[in-house]
C-alpha cells in the first residue's frame, strides 16, 4: 500500500526537465505545468511586457531604440531565470543543484537536448545515425532559410520532428505523456515559426537607412542610422523625408564619391506642381515654402518647370550642398522606398522624424 501511494506521489509530481522543456518555449510556463500559479503567470506576463516594449522602442517612431535593446537583454535575463526556476521548483526545497540524467533515464532530458540543436537528443540516447542526420538537417535548413525566406517554415519542422521522435523512441520510458509531448511540439513550432519568419518580416517593412553625406542638415547628420516604412502604396506629401534609390539619370551626374545605394531626401514638389527657386525661396505653384528645418537659404536660382507625372521634386535641407532636383531632375514613383520616420542611432541622436 505504502509503495502503490509513493509511486502515485510520484507520478503526480511535476518531471523537473518537462517543466524546463516549457520554460525553453516561452518564460513561465514551466512554472505554470508544475502550479506555481501566481509566479507562472507573472513571467508570462512581464516577457510579453519586455516583447511589446522592446518592439515599440526599436521601431516605433516614439520609442527610444537604446532602451528597446536595455528591454531585450532584461528579457534574456528573465529567460534564463525562467529556466533555471523551472527547474529548482520542481525540486524539495528549491534545490539549486540541476542533476544531469545519467544514461537513458529521463525521455524529457532528451527533448530539452533536441530543442537546443536537433539530433543531440537522439545522440545522447545513441541513436547516431538519426541524430546526424538530424543534426545536419537543422543546420542546413536554418541556413537555406536565411538565404530563401520561402523555406523558412523548414527549420521549425525540423526541430518539431526532433523533439517528438526522441521522445517517442526513447527506451525503457514508464509511461505515457501524449498530451504533455503535444503541447510541447506545437508551442515549439509556433514559437519557431514565428522567430524564423521574424527577421523577414522585419525586412519587408523597414528599410535601414545610413545618411551618407552633409546634404540633410541640421536636420540629419552624417551616419545617422534611419528607419524607413517599406510600403508599395506610400505617396509621398510635401515635406516629407523619403528615402530612394538614385534613378538611372542620376548616377551617370552624381559626382565619383557619391556612392551610397540609397538617398534621403526631402520632397518639396509632387507631380503636377510648379516649382521655382528664386530670391533664396522655393516657391510651389506661385506660393513660398514655408521652410524652418533649411541649414541656409538657397543661393541659386531655378526656372520654373513642372514635376513630370508620378515623379516627386526633391530637395536636400542643406541646400547648397546638395545634389538634388534642382540639378538632377524628379525622382520617379517607382524609386521611393519609403517615408523615413526616426533617427534610431546613435543613442544621442534617437529622435522621430516629422
Amino acid at each position: 500500500m505504502a509503495e502503490t501511494t509513493r509511486t502515485a506521489a510520484s507520478a503526480a509530481s511535476p518531471n523537473a526537465w518537462l517543466a524546463v522543456n516549457y520554460s525553453v518555449i516561452f518564460p513561465g510556463l514551466g512554472q505554470l505545468y508544475s502550479r506555481h500559479w501566481v509566479k507562472g503567470n507573472v513571467l508570462v506576463a512581464i516577457a510579453f511586457g519586455l516583447l511589446l516594449y522592446a518592439t515599440w522602442s526599436v521601431f516605433g517612431a516614439e520609442g527610444n531604440t537604446l532602451r528597446g535593446f536595455w528591454a531585450i537583454g532584461l528579457l534574456v535575463v528573465l529567460y534564463s531565470f525562467s529556466i533555471l526556476d523551472a527547474y529548482r521548483g520542481t525540486q524539495p526545497n528549491y534545490a539549486s543543484r540541476i542533476t544531469v540524467p545519467k544514461g537513458r533515464q529521463d525521455p524529457w532530458y532528451a527533448v530539452f537536448l533536441s530543442q537546443v540543436l536537433p539530433g543531440l537528443g537522439h545522440l545522447y540516447t545513441q541513436q547516431a545515425s538519426i541524430g546526424g542526420v538530424l543534426l545536419l538537417a537543422g543546420l542546413v535548413t536554418v541556413w537555406l532559410a536565411n538565404q530563401f525566406p520561402l523555406v523558412a517554415p523548414l527549420p521549425p519542422i525540423i526541430w518539431a520532428f526532433g523533439c517528438y521522435h526522441v521522445y517517442q523512441t526513447f527506451p525503457h520510458r514508464s509511461r505515457r505523456q501524449s498530451t504533455a509531448i503535444t503541447l510541447l511540439i506545437l508551442g515549439l513550432f509556433l514559437v519557431r515559426l514565428v522567430l524564423g519568419n521574424t527577421p523577414n518580416w522585419i525586412h519587408q517593412t523597414f528599410e535601414q537607412c545610413i545618411v551618407p553625406s552633409e546634404s540633410m542638415m541640421p536636420t540629419l547628420q552624417v551616419d545617422d542610422r534611419l528607419f524607413v516604412h517599406r510600403n508599395p502604396t506610400y505617396r509621398p506629401e510635401t515635406g516629407d523625408i523619403v528615402v530612394f534609390t538614385p534613378p538611372s539619370s542620376w548616377r551617370s551626374q552624381l559626382p565619383t564619391d557619391h556612392t551610397a545605394s540609397l538617398v534621403v531626401k526631402r520632397v518639396v514638389g509632387q507631380s503636377g506642381d510648379e516649382i521655382a527657386i528664386a530670391d533664396g525661396q522655393v516657391w510651389v505653384n506661385g506660393q513660398r515654402l514655408q521652410e524652418t528645418y533649411i541649414q541656409a537659404a538657397p543661393a541659386y536660382q531655378l526656372s520654373s518647370e513642372i514635376v513630370p507625372p508620378n515623379s516627386y521634386f526633391v530637395l536636400g535641407d542643406n541646400r547648397n550642398n546638395s545634389y538634388d532636383s534642382h540639378v538632377l531632375g524628379s525622382v520617379p514613383q517607382e524609386n521611393v522606398l519609403g517615408k523615413a520616420y526616426k533617427i534610431y542611432w546613435p543613442p544621442d541622436r534617437i529622435q522621430p522624424l516629422e
